[in-house]
């Protein structure tokens, strides 16, 4: 047979493990469905938003250079929430339930480009546990940073709330499904393709030319057990006429 394959030889090939490639990706979407619905754990997310701004004298100028000062310290209290001195009071508020690189790797802190606004990012697979996380860690950092940094004026722009009807952020089951599903289509199309590079079986006449270089001189029928009943009378009676 060829090495290659044509363009209608695959579609034909498509068309004839159609039920496979299918049973494949039913197989993969239930499979992923079941872990996500019995097994994954849901992750909450919550957050609270926090400006941070120095302090200054009535009947002053806010220049442009003020401003940009406190924009390039923005890295620097991003560093200090995620600090061990807060997180350790922030675990220690939470009963010791969450240890400080739990609290890590839960808490992610970042800022806009250009903005003095910083936000606390808390995921849980508890979403009480999420907003109490991120109001006890605005609420430690909001504490602490005037004295470390001589900085108090702090304001919390968004506390994090506790919604009854919030839905998890992870796992997003909608994508990972058709995912699982898309990978269960290129599994399918892969055996197919194994099926058919291991097959050195000759079904067709074109088979025997291509296998043997030999020509087709004639072709003989399948014969099932009942034509071979239904003939033998027949023959058995021009014998006796003959």
């Amino acid at each position: 047979m060829e090495d290659s394959l044509n363009v209608k030889q695959i579609w034909d090939l498509l068309k004839k493990n159609k039920w496979i490639i299918f049973i494949s990706m039913c197989v993969c979407a239930l499979l992923m469905s079941c872990y996500l619905y019995f097994f994954s754990t849901p992750i909450y997310q919550s957050e609270t938003q926090v400006l941070i701004n120095q302090s200054v004298p009535q009947n002053t100028i806010v220049q442009s250079q003020d401003v940009q000062a406190n924009l390039q310290l923005i890295n620097t209290y991003t560093s200090i929430i995620m600090s061990p001195r807060i997180l350790a009071q922030v675990s220690e508020n939470m009963d010791d339930v969450y240890s400080t690189k739990e609290l890590e790797q839960m808490i992610q802190v970042n800022s806009t480009s250009d903005s003095q606004v910083i936000k606390i990012n808390v995921e849980s697979a508890n979403a009480r546990d999420a907003v109490k996380i991120a109001n006890e860690t605005v609420r430690i950092f909001s504490k602490d940073v005037p004295k470390i940094m001589k900085i108090d004026n702090i304001y919390t722009l968004s506390e994090a709330n506790l919604d009854d009807d919030a839905a998890p952020v992870k796992p997003h089951k909608a994508l990972l499904i058709a995912v699982a599903t898309l990978l269960g289509m290129i599994l399918g199309i892969a055996i197919m393709f194994l099926r058919d590079l291991f097959d050195r079986s000759i079904k067709t006449a074109e088979d025997v030319e291509k296998t043997l270089g030999l020509p087709v001189l004639s072709m003989i029928n399948e014969m099932k057990d009942e034509d071979l009943f239904e003939k033998a009378p027949r023959a058995r009676r021009k014998k006796r006429k003959g």
